[in-house]
């Protein structure tokens, strides 16, 4: 089983706990319509990352978000999810996907930087993906709720 798989798989059930009714997405829903579980809403979630594959350990303080995918489509940011659920080492960050989505036009730059920065764009070598990385506490100002994990 790939290991990102696995690690998505353990975010989504330690989420999942806060909720009676909940189903998870079919594959199909994941990978096209970019959501997780369904708790009458949609909700993505997303696990805490590392800023660089060689990072010794995924990095609480920030979060990636994707505007496009490794295809150059619309990436989960733009996706059918109402929510994203943001793992920190103790809590969930759920953020309305509208009010994230207004916020990445108002304040990331449309500069493109050639290794990951806060706020600014960024595409993988041989890919089609634009990527950027926000703070957490931007994320804890944004959020519809926070959840203890």
């Amino acid at each position: 089983m790939n290991s990102s798989f696995a690690i998505g798989r353990r975010g989504e059930s330690l989420f999942r706990r806060h909720f009676d009714k909940v189903r998870h997405a079919t594959p199909e829903e994941d990978m096209e319509d970019h959501w997780d579980l369904r708790l009458y809403c949609d909700v993505d979630i997303k696990t805490m990352k590392k800023v660089r594959r060689g990072d010794e350990a995924p990095d609480e303080n920030i979060h990636w978000l994707e505007i496009k995918n490794v295809h150059g489509k619309l990436g989960w940011l733009y996706g059918k999810a109402d929510y994203f659920a943001f793992e920190t080492l103790r809590y969930w960050i759920v953020v309305d996907r509208e009010d994230l989505q207004s916020w990445v036009k108002d304040n990331i730059s449309k500069e493109f930087v050639e290794e990951p920065e806060l706020y600014k764009l960024y595409q993988r070598e041989g890919r089609a993906d634009v990527l950027t990385l926000i703070s957490t506490h931007d994320l804890s100002f944004l959020s519809s709720i926070i959840l203890m994990k």
